[in-house]
């Protein structure tokens, strides 16, 4: 029942004059024999009161435009009084300003957004808090003046002194007499993550920066790099509330080094960046904007191909079985008219989101060029915002020289090749007959070795596995975007016949993944193909124009260096420049 749309709304006939005296009489008759009906006056002039109070509670909400909330009777005299209270405070305000519209726009908007339904008890229990801080001159100027669109119930700083005043030493806590001072029985620490998403407080001030990622600009590579440095960081493809639940736990939870990742694609909502609040830098890793585009045009259908994928083969296997074709968004080849598709604005917000962040105080803004998280350079680089931000420097090299992404047959990977003496005779070979047997895969005495890529996590340095990738490929180098790695369990060993036997399947496999990948790489659309496309397709390049125009408006004025080092973008801006004239 609960689960219905009107459930809520239906729970309102608990109120019902007659529901109301039929409970009394219900009560009265339980206790008949202690004398019941001798209190049944009484229970009915508690109901009529009861009543009374609900009619001017629904009332009360109906002048504040807000919809109906079911409140239990023992909270409903105080959330009425609540109400009141807030409603003299607007009043008050009101006749105070020349602007009462205002005024009278912004709290109801607040009403809309205290949360009675789910948070009463805690709203009831620190009412005095909460309107306290509500008549403030702080929330006055920080908040009303402003408009602000998502006004916290409570003070932030008054929750956040409290554990700051833990960092300050004693002598910075006498020269600082003035500060402000914790709310007795109240602070981040003590508020739960969901309670606190519900009453508007911005995260507590426990992060060191602000990454703000850009859809194509190695995310993957990154995250792998933050947990290299022991940053605490939520993931990516986390929703705007459950990045906020995710970086309050952290940073009430206890001493580690936090950050917080945003997006710069998929918009929500802008809560979660008016929640954002302390005065930190803003980290962005930007690239050539058509170089951007190239992930979106060569866009794989991952679900048709996790369907083809063979996820436990053994030497019996032929390598064209288990290594199908890709398959595309569109078909058998990438399509350049995807552009049309993501011309919507959803995936380039990186000006909008700027400019949201930076309204809050988070001015110092850091581009990094896509370069700079290279290879060769991504270790040098983060040693350097190690100093800078002062999280713990990276101490394996080999962490960032491994390519996290790049490739798309990444969904492929990981899959199982299980030896067995029996498959021997019956291996397959390159050119070979193709005798597939099903038998080994089921077989106790098989070994499974673990065909993965060299970046995953689950198995580098993982000390239960021994890594036989150099054994088998020697030092071998294959043209491939991704480096392929070859794993055992620690205790097993492989008699030598059964190792070779392994070794050659091995190597015709990478021969034959090889040859795959060169003849996909044809296939690619590159950045010559979008700017010919824009050219032959003038709707769509003024879409994408534009787009970038507000996409890139801050970091045009604040590193230009970088926007001109972009080899094809200032390509299309020449192109718009001619073509528009």
């Amino acid at each position: 029942m609960q689960s219905c749309k009107d459930y809520p709304e239906s729970l309102s006939y608990k109120y019902h004059l007659a529901y109301l005296l039929g409970e009394a009489l219900s009560k009265a008759d339980k206790i008949w024999y202690k004398g019941g009906y001798f209190t049944l006056n009484k229970k009915i002039k508690e109901a009529k009161h009861i009543y009374k109070l609900h009619q001017e509670y629904k009332a009360k909400l109906q002048e504040l435009h807000l919809s109906y909330c079911f409140i239990p009777k023992e909270f409903l005299l105080d959330s009425l009084s609540f109400l009141k209270a807030i409603e003299t405070l607007m009043h008050k305000l009101k006749s105070q300003e020349n602007n009462s519209f205002k005024i009278e726009s912004f709290f109801f908007k607040l009403f809309s957004q205290i949360p009675f339904s789910t948070q009463t008890p805690f709203l009831l229990k620190h009412k005095e808090e909460i309107l306290q801080w509500l008549n403030s001159k702080e929330f006055k100027e920080q908040y009303i003046n402003t408009n602000h669109p998502y006004p916290p119930l409570l003070n932030p700083d008054r929750l956040n002194a409290k554990r700051e005043s833990k960092e300050c030493n004693v002598e910075s806590q006498r020269e600082n007499r003035d500060s402000i001072q914790p709310y007795p029985n109240l602070s981040y620490e003590s508020i739960p993550a969901e309670l606190a998403w519900d009453l508007n407080l911005p995260l507590p001030r426990g992060y060191g920066f602000v990454w703000l990622s850009i859809h194509g600009c190695g995310a993957g590579a990154t995250l792998r790099f933050f947990a290299e440095c022991q940053i605490r960081i939520n993931h990516r493809f986390t929703t705007n509330k459950e990045t906020y639940l995710i970086n309050y736990k952290n940073m009430v939870g206890g001493n580690d080094y936090c950050a917080i990742w945003t997006r710069a694609y998929r918009w929500e909502n802008d809560k979660l960046y008016y929640l954002i609040t302390h005065n930190v830098p803003l980290l962005c890793v930007v690239r050539d904007p058509i170089s951007l585009l190239k992930p979106f045009v060569n866009h794989l259908d991952n679900r048709a191909c996790c369907a083809s994928v063979y996820r436990r083969i053994n030497l019996t296997y032929d390598y064209e079985t288990i290594m199908p074709s890709l398959i595309y968004s569109k078909g058998e080849r990438p399509q350049v008219e995807l552009l049309q598709r993501y011309s919507d604005g959803n995936h380039n917000l990186l000006g909008k989101k700027i400019a949201l962040l930076r309204q809050n105080g988070l001015n110092d803004v850091r581009y990094l060029p896509f370069s700079s998280i290279s290879l060769e350079n991504g270790f040098n680089t983060f040693c350097t915002l190690a100093r800078q931000l002062g999280f713990h420097s990276p101490l394996n090299r080999e962490v960032f020289e491994v390519k996290a992404n790049g490739n798309d047959r990444h969904v492929y990977f990981p899959f199982s090749l299980f030896l067995h003496d029996e498959d021997i005779k019956s291996m397959y070979q390159l050119g070979g007959m193709v005798c597939t047997s099903k038998d080994s895969l089921n077989d106790s005495k098989s070994i499974e070795i673990i065909v993965t890529l060299k970046n995953d996590r689950l198995f580098f340095d993982n000390q239960d596995y021994k890594n036989l990738t150099r054994k088998v490929f020697g030092n071998r180098n294959y043209q491939l975007p991704y480096e392929v790695a070859l794993y055992v369990k620690s205790d097993i060993n492989i008699n030598d016949e059964l190792f070779e036997a392994f070794k050659v399947y091995m190597l015709g496999y990478m021969k034959t993944l090889e040859k795959k990948e060169i003849e996909e790489l044809k296939l690619k659309l590159n950045e010559r193909d979008i700017l010919n496309y824009f050219k032959e397709n003038d709707a769509i390049r003024k879409d994408y124009k534009k787009l970038f125009d507000e996409d890139y408006w801050h970091i045009k004025s604040h590193r230009p260096d970088i926007v001109e080092s972009w080899k094809y973008y200032q390509e299309f801006e020449r192109m718009c420049e001619e073509m528009d004239k």
